[in-house]
């Protein structure tokens, strides 16, 4: 796997110094026990790396995984962090997912949380997971999908 993590940031390398994207380092490159991989990346005037709500992370993310793919023979799942925007956002949506489990224990009453992408419902429900008194399940079609939080007695 060494081997394979050498080039993948060979690829990334290229991919962004031939995107004309110079001022940016790598920070970090790591395989998950799952057989994904992490990379995350430090740039300048970061905000148009990242665009809005991490839209441009996702489509650095499709280019770099069908770049690995071509070059390695193997598909991986990658995420991509910059700046530590993900990071960030996961401990945000963590924070978020306990102050709406705390609303629903104290008022008995379930809170929907506003609509969020599959990955962010995702990131809620496993920060719930572990709380035999609450129960989540997501709600809505589409863009409108969300996450309903509600206290189980």
């Amino acid at each position: 796997m060494e081997e394979n993590l050498i080039k993948i940031k060979d690829v990334i390398n290229d991919f962004f110094n031939k995107a004309g994207i110079i001022d940016f380092e790598i920070k970090t490159i790591e395989a998950t026990a799952g057989g994904s991989l992490n990379v995350s990346l430090s740039v300048q005037d970061a905000s148009l790396y990242i665009g809005e709500g991490g839209k441009n992370i996702g489509a650095f993310e499709a280019v770099l995984r069908l770049l690995i793919k071509k070059q390695l023979g193997e598909a991986f799942f990658l995420r991509l962090d910059i700046n530590n925007y993900r990071s960030s956002k996961e401990e945000s949506l963590k924070e978020l997912a306990k102050k709406a489990a705390r609303r629903a224990r104290f008022y008995k009453q379930p809170v929907t949380l506003e609509a969020m992408s599959a990955y962010n419902r995702r990131i809620i429900h496993a920060e719930l997971a572990a709380h035999p008194d609450i129960k989540t399940e997501s709600t809505g079609e589409g863009l409108q999908r969300r996450v309903v939080i509600k206290f189980v007695e």
